[in-house]
């Protein structure tokens, strides 16, 4: 007998299959071959999480802030200011020296060490970071000679500082007031100071925001909490068990989709940079590479969405309500994907603090990466919003839980489909570092779905989720 419920028709599939088949396997040679592909947005900040410096970034620009704040008014206690760097030093020193050592914690501490008068560390650490970080070798060498060199003329000192004048962002403008400092040139020391006092301020009223809204997303997930503890401890009800989902496709059907994906990743990313990078002039243009990246995903996400749909049109009458796309009693359901979302935020939160109390801390995944980090002009941060938070989880909740969780549940209880379903969402962003906290995040949209069966709670949460990561990233990084 060559058929199951699962699969259909084994043996008249068996072309179909050894194509998927052969998709992966070329995907996944390609991949190991570093070819350029396209990526999931989110995986532009879990995929390089073994350099997370975010947290310790954060630390050191709070203390900026509550520095500046604390020349002007005197509540704010110098040791608290204190306390914050060395937190952040303590962090860039393990990601450092750790087993997985990283250029991004090297060059924060090559600096810092520089800062503060200690030349032959900081030497090292910019030499590591030289070693670990080759295309900006001669960037870190110029440090190194600027902060362990002290009989370097002046005419060279002013030669590198046009080297790291060339350079945005908060580490850069350390080293500029260190060089004209140590030229005694007050003009240009005093503007430079200048734009160190306006960019804390900027960061401080981003991080009140960022702040404000996550302590709200905790309160509303704490209240959620408790009513559920509350019903839970004192109701009593009959439950039934859910109903496995009718869709009509099977396990090849999902096989097929994530063969299709991520094919589509690698071979449309080639493609596309090879046919739209000079024309876009990614390299000159700011707005030019997150417009490569928004045409790149929406191709992948796009032919990997055509392929499902055809396969849902073949077997359903109506295949966007078979895969989700149910918004009968949208106001309840938005609703619904805000304190859902609160609520994993905040075991998240617990979770991190009991790691952190245990362990030492708990990698959480969450980094930024240089593209969408050095993101400044309003277009580009534009871009970049409505790429990660409107149609990264549009597109992504229709292929991840609307087809894959949703076949998977069709053969599979709730929690095995959830388990499943974040582990294949997990899988696909080619990041073994996070694969945890993408799985849990994968479980919760699951169950989101599971729970109303609609995609828009889903498309809500990952929309917030992806919208604060963004956040936060440009706000450590510009």
């Amino acid at each position: 007998m060559s058929w199951h419920p699962a699969v259909g028709d084994f043996r008249a599939q068996l072309p179909r299959i050894t194509l998927i088949v052969a998709m992966l396997v070329a995907a996944a040679i390609l991949i190991g071959l570093h070819q350029q592909r396209a990526s999931l947005p989110s995986e532009r900040w879990y995929r390089l999480s073994q350099q997370q410096v975010v947290e310790a970034d954060l630390s050191w620009r709070v203390a900026d802030a509550m520095e500046l704040l604390r020349q002007q008014a005197a509540f704010v206690d110098a040791e608290t200011v204190r306390q914050m760097r060395e937190r952040a030093v303590g962090v860039w020193e393990r990601r450092a020296l750790a087993g997985q050592t990283n250029h991004a914690a090297a060059y924060r501490l090559g600096v810092v060490y520089g800062h503060r008068g200690y030349a032959e560390q900081s030497s090292d650490m910019l030499a590591l970071a030289a070693q670990l970080d080759e295309s900006d070798s001669d960037y870190y060498h110029a440090l190194s000679e600027i902060y362990s060199n002290p009989e370097l003329s002046d005419e060279a000192l002013g030669e590198k500082a046009e080297l790291v004048a060339q350079r945005d962002g908060w580490i850069a403008r350390i080293v500029l007031a260190d060089v004209y400092q140590r030229l005694g040139a007050a003009e240009q020391l005093a503007e430079v100071r200048a734009e160190q006092e306006t960019h804390a301020t900027r960061f401080a009223l981003g991080m009140a925001s960022v702040t404000l809204i996550g302590g709200l997303l905790l309160l509303t997930g704490i209240i959620a909490l408790a009513t559920a503890l509350w019903r839970w401890g004192f109701t009593v009800r009959e439950r039934s068990a859910p109903l496995p989902f009718l869709v009509p496709w099977t396990v090849v059907d999902i096989t097929e989709a994530v063969a299709v994906l991520l094919f589509a990743m690698v071979v449309g990313g080639m493609l596309t940079s090879m046919a739209f990078a000079d024309i876009l002039r990614v390299e000159t243009w700011p707005l030019g590479r997150p417009l490569l990246m928004a045409l790149q995903y929406v191709l992948v996400s796009g032919v990997t969405i055509g392929v499902l749909l055809y396969r849902a049109r073949a077997r359903a009458s109506n295949p966007l309500r078979v895969l989700g796309v149910r918004l009968r009693g949208a106001l309840k359901l938005v609703g619904t994907g805000v304190v859902g979302y609160s609520v994993f935020l905040t075991l998240l939160v617990v979770l991190a603090l009991v790691a952190g109390s245990m362990f030492g801390g708990m990698a959480l995944g969450q980094t930024t990466e240089e593209v969408i980090g050095s993101a400044e002009t309003p277009g580009e941060i534009a871009i970049y919003f409505v790429l990660v938070a409107v149609l990264a989880p549009i597109f992504e909740e229709l292929i991840f839980r609307g087809y894959v969780y949703g076949g998977l549940r069709r053969i599979f209880t709730p929690r095995q489909a959830m388990l499943l379903g974040g582990a294949v969402f997990a899988a696909v962003h080619l990041n073994a570092e996070a694969f945890l906290i993408i799985t849990l995040i994968g479980i919760m949209l699951c169950y989101l779905y599971e729970r109303t069966r609609s995609l828009l709670p889903a498309i809500i949460a990952h929309g917030i989720h992806n919208a604060l990561v963004l956040g936060v990233m440009l706000l450590q990084s510009t």
